[in-house]
């Protein structure tokens, strides 16, 4: 984790790779900016609760 107001050269360097937004995630081959629990859940599926 970086944090951007800390390093400076890390914001400049996200907005060239065209991210406009914080968060930035970058894990694997995805990468996507903002908040995105769509995108969280690729990364760690929920499990489905058994109905009882």
């Amino acid at each position: 984790m970086v944090n951007v107001d800390l390093v400076p050269d890390a914001a400049d360097t996200l907005r060239a790779q065209g991210f406009r937004q914080l968060p930035v995630v970058m894990a694997g081959d995805l990468s996507w900016s903002g908040f995105r629990p769509d995108m969280i859940n690729r990364l760690h599926p929920t499990p489905h609760a058994a109905n009882a």
